[in-house]
């Protein structure tokens, strides 16, 4: 077979990699400075992420430091002074660090410490703080003793009715252990504003339920009894 030959004009039509190459070659050229000032914008992105991340590391490590001190003034003693520096360290720690997870548990703490002292709606307060601060899906034993605390600072307050709502949302969080003392919270507020009816109710509810425990059932059974309808009702 005879050898092709290429025409003058097949040799000398440009190569179409390297003609793309020169194109590109020629664009990077052109676009050089927007293109180094995108990298640095990239890398000074970077390395703000970077030390956003670690400080707000540090911050969360630092607010973690401060609430096992003030715990550990709360666990040693119950002493009139130590429970006021504690109460002193949890303000200053949700003051200070007010995105840390660790907050929540402070709040939650204060709530303890006010409610201790009588300080029912300064408690409520605080419950509400560490309630709003906790997830359902991380959280829920935490959500759930928050949202319990809550309805017994409502409860001591006097505020029945929000009291019930609270007792009521516990009963629809996956916490089993804590539904005795929902029921029992529901029932005392009922009884506490002469709903007898629906305190009983409500007893007779909870010693239905499987998930109560012998020792709050047994309580539950007790105001059951008290609240047994006499021959005028």
């Amino acid at each position: 077979m005879a050898e092709q030959r290429l025409s003058r004009k097949e040799i000398r039509q440009p190569d179409q990699f390297i003609s793309f190459s020169v194109q590109a070659l020629n664009w990077v050229q052109e676009h050089s400075r927007y293109l180094i000032y995108g990298a640095l914008a990239v890398l000074m992105a970077a390395a703000l992420f970077t030390g956003w991340s670690a400080w707000q590391k540090k911050r969360e490590r630092q607010a973690e430091i401060a609430l096992y001190e003030a715990t550990k003034l709360i666990n040693v003693t119950t002493h009139i002074n130590n429970r006021s520096q504690a109460i002193e360290q949890l303000r200053k720690l949700v003051n200070d660090y007010g995105g840390a997870p660790a907050t929540a548990l402070a709040y939650w703490r204060l709530g303890h410490l006010y409610f201790e002292e009588g300080e029912y709606t300064t408690a409520l307060t605080a419950y509400k703080q560490a309630q709003q601060r906790l997830t359902k899906a991380s959280q829920s034993f935490m959500l759930a003793l928050a949202t319990l605390d809550v309805g017994y600072a409502q409860e001591a307050s006097g505020t029945c009715n929000q009291a019930i709502s609270s007792f009521d949302a516990v009963l629809q969080l996956p916490a089993h252990w804590l539904r005795g003392e929902a029921y029992l919270g529901i029932g005392r507020c009922h009884e506490s504003t002469g709903a007898r009816q629906k305190a009983r109710a409500i007893y007779e509810r909870a010693l239905s339920d499987g998930e109560i425990n012998e020792v709050t059932r047994q309580a539950i059974s007790e105001r059951l009894g008290f609240l047994q309808p006499s021959t005028g009702e």
